[in-house]
């Protein structure tokens, strides 16, 4: 398995957001993390520079700034064809933020109803999801013909999202599961697992979707194993 993304950091201190401010004093730092902040998937540093208008040294130079101060996370590639894999680039949350905003939706979900009285709970949960998601399916651009880099792209945006919350996924090489090593909301999963899992199903084919390709998320098994739960992939069409 292709482990993907670091364990979140702990909670910043004062010194450290002295650094970040410094770093983030650099026009073109904040230019970069912004653009990053718009991506819907994780992007190479050549995508990056063209958007900013830096050349790619440049660009490089400062994302290494970015992601020594934890404001940018740095992947590699999912590849499985010829070729070297790319260097993507994602904006990271702020520590923590990725597991509050989880608890939060979560909460609001379960009191909202969802796995109580509705006859189909998990199905609600999902649907939910999909919408606690904010940003509706979009495609990436990926070429319609090459099925192979956009089944890479949507690993890569799954594993991404996923890191980004505090899950610590690893993505099977075949593209058929992932494993979810750690659950924020373990406690609420323990309750009502039926709910808080159809709502990382729901989240998982959101992000797919909106990556464009032909990878689908089909089920979540709970516990899988001691202290994860695998999310398995249909990759599409090889």
């Amino acid at each position: 398995m292709t482990r993907l993304g670091p364990t979140p950091p702990p909670p910043p201190g004062p010194a450290d957001d002295a650094v970040r401010h410094r770093v983030l004093a650099v026009p073109s730092r904040a230019a970069l993390l912004q653009a990053l902040r718009r991506a819907a998937v994780p992007v190479t540093v050549q995508d990056l520079a063209a958007e900013v208008g830096l050349g790619v040294s440049t660009a490089r130079e400062h994302l290494a700034a970015l992601v020594d101060t934890g404001l940018v996370e740095r992947t590699v590639e999912n590849r499985h064809a010829r070729g070297r894999p790319h260097t993507l680039y994602a904006a990271a949350n702020e520590p923590g933020d990725g597991e509050r905003w989880v608890r939060e939706h979560l909460s609001r979900v379960l009191l909202a109803g969802y796995g109580r009285d509705l006859a189909a709970p998990g199905s609600a949960a999902a649907e939910a999801a999909v919408a606690l998601a904010g940003t509706p399916p979009t495609a990436a651009g990926v070429a319609a013909d090459d099925p192979a880099a956009a089944r890479e792209g949507q690993l890569a945006a799954l594993g991404a999202h996923f890191a980004r919350l505090g899950y610590d996924p690893e993505v099977r090489p075949d593209g058929t599961a992932v494993r979810l090593r750690r659950c924020p909301v373990l406690d609420l999963a323990r309750e009502r697992a039926d709910v808080v899992c159809a709502v990382h199903l729901g989240l998982a084919r959101t992000v797919l979707a909106r990556a464009g390709g032909p990878v689908t998320a089909t089920d979540l098994t709970p516990f899988a194993g001691p202290g994860w739960c695998l999310l398995h992939l249909d990759p599409g069409e090889a």
